[in-house]
């Protein structure tokens, strides 16, 4: 079984390697997904975060008002490091438990001979040893904050923020197996996805 990490930066293109792997077979295990399972209402977590940060960031049914919280804490880099050290353990924990019981399947009828971590700050929280390569999604600086403007309806202001609040996509590609670049859109990307799939498949059956 081989292990990918899928990452890059906000608005970079994750979305779509990750559809593309899926699509051939690959489980899928997306650190996002997790935190939102994490945090569901009445959740620990999601107390924990309500206590750090206050109630305020609770909706009326007890759920995490992410995208609330995501402005204030990005407007503030010590914000930022005090949600990541409060989420980052459970989530790690649970991606690992994730995996230990893929790899308990592997070899079995049906067990899966790629397994996709995605998560952003993959490189940044130190997760780099979960995986065996590291695909690094990544696109033209310009092109991403439009993206993310486009898809959350933020300001530039915002988007810049959160881009600053992630490693510098040079220092992500310095520490790549592969690179997928989606400046150019869809199909140039997906092109390149072919070609690292058939790296991924040999490494996979070698």
């Amino acid at each position: 079984m081989l292990i990918i990490g899928i990452t890059g930066g906000i608005g970079s293109g994750k979305g779509l390697a990750t559809e593309f792997f899926r699509s051939r077979g690959a489980v899928i295990l997306d650190a996002d997904e997790i935190a939102r399972e994490l945090t569901s209402p009445g959740s620990p977590l999601c107390a924990r975060i309500a206590e750090a940060f206050g109630a305020s960031f609770l909706r009326e049914d007890g759920s995490l008002d992410r995208r609330k919280l995501g402005a204030w804490v990005f407007s503030d880099p010590q914000r930022v490091a005090r949600l990541n050290a409060l989420t980052h353990p459970s989530i790690l924990a649970e991606v690992q438990r994730r995996l230990e019981r893929l790899r308990a399947e592997a070899g079995g009828k049906g067990s899966p001979e790629v397994v996709c971590v995605v998560a952003p700050l993959l490189l940044e929280a130190g997760w780099r040893d979960l995986v065996d390569r590291v695909l690094v999604v990544t696109a033209e600086e310009g092109e991403r904050v439009r993206r993310v403007m486009e898809r959350d309806g933020v300001s530039e202001e915002a988007v810049r923020r959160r881009m600053a609040a992630q490693m510098p996509p040079e220092q992500q590609i310095a520490q790549a197996d592969w690179v997928v670049d989606t400046t150019q859109g869809k199909e140039a990307a997906l092109r390149r996805l072919e070609e690292v799939w058939e790296a991924v498949r040999a490494e996979a059956h070698a």
